[in-house]
């Protein structure tokens, strides 16, 4: 009797102490609202990736340019006094975005901010190039370097339309910084004669790369095998976040459905914290006491949102709020919570999905090819996910449940799952708030 009751004080202690260590991703998260200091050192470490849109107009080779705002925050502010979001990417796209032919640079006009959609920043830029009346085609070298000495694992995608609506796309990265764009000689762009099989391949190494630059859907995957013990389990896991994510990017992609995407990173924030909270409190049975803590925070980062005008509405606070709650009480123990983990990973995987339709969306479909764009993204989102899933689980996991004693094994769970709590509550937090 006094082992059994003394065991459960001691679940419930590690229960509030669980809920105590994240309090200082919370709390980091509102120093950050209030501050917006140390974003860069957060920031640099999250998936980084920008877009550009190119055309051949009248006046010139215009580029819009489109970066998450956070992402901005990783620059220097051009007057510290008066920061201005838009002022510092205008003049470091200024600095680092460039065009020139063979026989001399293209004189820029000054890039100039654009309306934008929610929680992105937009700027428009105008490039003269000098004619050459004696060819028939010219080339024009590109250098884009944005972010990149910022971030090393920066991404940029390009897209070039001509007048037809033919397009060609770029990708730029920290060891890619420069390529080359044929023009004809009426400076309109060469049409690329691209076919199904290069575009699914060129789509593929989209998806490839935005999977292993993502941190956050890593982490995700990562909590979703500390709930893992048999092989059998990972293979559930990965089909139901495959059929998750797949359903959403495709509607996404095809423009069905619409989301923002401030609300899309913050969910999937959320869903990291929900799964590592059942990696360590699962097993002490105390789910019930994560999701009541968590619905109080969610109660008060609501009513926060709406002094901050924050993207997303109080009865999506409520919902989750709701969620929390229910879904605590019913995953009493660590059997529920692998019974229903399939279920779950599909809901989880159409947030994901949501997240992976953004950088498609971003970075172009053509239009007579999307069905071999969005077959060959979404591949390449597979390949990605099964190479670290098999990292993980045959490098690591595999040797861990061989070789650890049970008990080595819960601490290592608990301590990978408490720094992924406070990892997916900074990011929900973070993501929503500022």
């Amino acid at each position: 009797m006094l082992k059994s009751l003394v065991k459960a004080c001691a679940q419930k202690l590690f229960g509030f102490a669980f809920m105590v260590a994240l309090a200082p991703a919370l709390l980091a998260s509102h120093e950050l609202i209030l501050s917006g200091i140390g974003l860069d050192s957060v920031h640099a470490h999250e998936k980084s990736q920008s877009f550009s849109k190119w055309r051949s107009t009248e006046k010139g080779i215009a580029v819009i340019f489109t970066v998450a705002a956070r992402q901005v925050t990783l620059l220097p502010p051009t007057n510290p006094n008066a920061p201005s979001l838009e002022r510092t990417l205008g003049q470091h796209l200024d600095n680092t975005i460039t065009l020139s032919k063979p026989e001399a640079p293209c004189i820029s006009s000054g890039f100039t901010p654009r309306k934008a959609r929610p929680g992105f920043i937009s700027m428009e830029n105008y490039f003269m190039c000098p004619a050459e009346e004696a060819e028939d085609s010219d080339t024009v070298t590109i250098g884009i370097e944005s972010f990149m000495d910022f971030a090393e694992t920066h991404i940029h995608f390009a897209q070039f339309r001509n007048e037809t609506g033919q397009y060609r796309g770029y990708l730029f990265n920290y060891d890619r910084r420069q390529d080359i764009l044929s023009l004809e000689a009426d400076g309109n762009m060469v049409a690329e004669d691209i076919g199904l099989v290069k575009t699914f391949f060129r789509y593929s190494q989209i998806g490839i790369t935005h999977i292993l630059s993502g941190i956050d859907h890593l982490v995700f995957l990562l909590g979703l095998l500390l709930l893992t013990n048999r092989f059998r389990d990972v293979v559930l896991v990965v089909t139901g976040f495959t059929i998750g994510h797949s359903l959403t990017l495709g509607l996404s992609a095809m423009k069905i459905v619409s989301t923002q995407s401030a609300i899309v990173e913050g969910l999937i924030g959320f869903t990291i914290l929900v799964v590592a909270a059942e990696a360590v409190m699962a097993r002490r049975n105390l789910m019930w006491l994560a999701g009541g803590v968590f619905a109080l925070m969610l109660f008060f980062m609501g009513l926060y949102s709406i002094m901050l005008e924050a993207p997303m509405p109080i009865n999506g606070w409520a919902g989750l709020m709701l969620f929390a709650v229910a879904y605590g009480f019913y995953s009493q123990n660590l059997n529920i919570v692998r019974q229903t983990l399939p279920i779950m990973v599909v809901i989880f995987g159409l947030v994901h999905g949501f997240g992976f339709a953004g950088v498609l969306v971003e970075a172009g479909l053509p239009n007579d090819r999307l069905l071999s764009a969005l077959i060959g993204f979404n591949l390449g989102v597979e390949i990605g996910q099964l190479l670290i899933v098999a990292i993980i689980w045959f490098g690591f996991f595999r040797y861990m449940h061989s070789h650890f004693s049970e008990k080595l094994r819960g601490a290592i769970t608990d301590f990978a799952g408490i720094a992924m709590c406070g990892v997916g509550m900074f990011w929900f937090a973070s993501r929503l708030l500022i």
